[in-house]
């Protein structure tokens, strides 16, 4: 086996992986559905500026940012099963995937993630088969030499910074092959690959500087400036970012110390002059996609009227360069095309754990809970200290976050109802930070999150192994987050 063939890096979902999170996610999906039985379903009073839309379920249109929603607090009551017509009786839980792609309120988001999976499964297999990821794998191991633990900072940075001012994750899935390929030659896991993109995403998405699906959202929603509290959120990134490289180093030398056959990082990078040159070349092709991709999402997330088709975007320029690299590399089309459909056959799988993950928002949806949910909330945190409250406040968007994971349309729903229902002592900015603490850090730890769990059957990680060795640092997070929180309510912030 040759030193190119030990690094055959597959985007492909394991088996294994893979039945382990259907098999979760279907549990979820009963479990949501029987809540729905459980909790009465209820609803508030909403008025909006479009005609069109007053007397429709809030959930309806909550995704759309466009539409001035008023919420009228004390107009709560519980539907009667004459009005709750929408709930889904129990022998349609299995079909909700299928309903949530065809008649649920985040179905075209969730066929921009199903489509921008297929073409990423069929870029990467063209790159891999071209042999442009080992070119790009080994120039960049050129370069680091034994500044390995460094560039964990410097990764950690770069992807934080992605997803806090400009709001990426699932998005940078697309590095998933090129970090699996240089860990490799580190002696470093799947495992550290993925967290790579995950914890760092997940991190850098809660502590939100401009994050337009988090900061942006939750400001407009609530009425204030985002670069209100913008100070303290910096701080707070600071402190995170030291916090999850350290992690991200600790699982890199642990790896290292566990690694039983050891690979010759100097023999990968000695090559000929020439091929070193070929290296070059296939690097820079590559380099100019990703970068042409990324810069075609951050462009279109900064534009209000083009952020819901970032991922269109995307998949058309990866579609584009793919195109113009592989028949460059590859030789011919024939050849472009039978690895791209290989690529997209592989990463098949994922669509079923995207629809199942979309089928239990669909039901809680569906079955009216969410309002029900905030009413006994508003009404247990009223003329309570404002410590207790915000830890409170905290639980609540986590119980919301298990069944909305989309961050967007999490705000549209949540943030309005809690800004116009005051809580003393406790500022709309701070509101706001909690809302940002309890949506992200959790987008590394509940399994109804679609980014999570098709990272890890990318990377052929089970839930059960990445839960048992991420859940002390996620709890460290949440410690942390708390305290932020509490003096946030302390000085007044």
């Amino acid at each position: 086996m040759s030193k190119s063939d030990k690094l055959n890096v597959k985007v492909k979902i394991g088996l294994k992986s893979f039945i382990t999170v259907i098999a979760i996610l279907i549990l979820v999906l009963v479990f949501v559905g029987i809540l729905t039985y459980v909790i009465p379903a209820g609803r508030y009073t909403i008025y909006t500026t479009d005609a069109s839309k007053i007397g429709e379920p809030f959930y309806q249109y909550t995704t759309d940012e466009s539409l001035n929603k008023q919420i009228v607090i004390d107009s709560y009551r519980v539907l009667t099963n004459a009005e709750n017509t929408s709930r889904i009786p129990f022998y349609r839980w299995l079909i909700s995937p299928i309903e949530a792609l065809l008649f649920g309120s985040s179905s075209s988001n969730m066929i921009m993630i199903i489509a921008l999976l297929l073409v990423l499964g069929g870029t990467f297999k063209v790159l891999e088969t071209s042999g442009g990821l080992v070119s790009l794998v080994r120039v960049i191991m050129e370069r680091l030499k034994s500044k390995r633990f460094a560039a964990i900072w410097a990764i950690t940075a770069v992807i934080m910074v992605l997803s806090a001012v400009f709001g990426l994750q699932e998005q940078l899935l697309i590095l998933f092959p090129i970090f699996a390929m240089l860990c490799t030659v580190l002696n470093w896991s799947n495992f550290t690959a993925i967290s790579f993109i995950l914890i760092a995403s997940g991190v850098g998405f809660t502590t939100a500087i401009t994050n337009p699906l988090t900061i942006g959202t939750a400001s407009l929603a609530a009425g204030v400036n985002v670069t209100d509290g913008m100070w303290y959120r910096c701080i707070i990134f600071g402190v995170m970012y030291v916090i999850t490289s350290m992690f991200l180093v600790y699982l890199a030398k642990k790896d290292e110390k566990k690694a039983v056959e050891k690979f010759d990082s100097e023999e990968f990078i000695m090559v000929s002059e020439e091929e070193h040159k070929e290296d070059i070349k296939k690097s820079k092709m590559i380099i100019t996609l990703f970068s042409i991709a990324l810069l075609s999402v951050i462009i279109t997330t900064s534009i209000k009227s083009l952020r819901s088709l970032a991922m269109v975007f995307m998949a058309v320029a990866f579609i584009v360069g793919t195109v113009i690299i592989g028949r460059i590399l590859l030789g011919s089309y024939k050849n472009l095309f039978k690895n791209f459909l290989k690529g997209v056959v592989d990463v098949l799988p994922s669509i079923l754990i995207i629809m199942i993950a979309f089928g239990i928002t669909y039901i809680a949806e569906q079955g009216n809970i969410l309002h029900t949910i905030f009413y006994y909330f508003y009404n247990s945190v009223t003329n309570m200290s404002p410590y207790l409250a915000v830890i409170i406040l905290y639980v609540f968007v986590l119980i919301i976050e298990f069944f909305i994971p989309s961050a967007s349309a999490k705000a549209v729903l949540i943030i309005p109802m809690l800004t116009l229902a005051p809580i003393d002592g406790i500022s709309k900015t701070v509101i706001i930070l909690t809302y940002l603490f309890a949506d992200g850090y959790t987008n590394v730890l509940y399994p109804t999150c679609g980014t999570l769990l098709v990272g890890l059957g990318l990377a052929n990680v089970s839930f059960a192994e990445w839960f048992k060795k991420t859940i002390l640092f996620q709890l460290l997070l949440m410690v942390l987050s708390i305290g932020f929180l509490m003096f946030a309510v302390f000085i007044g912030l």
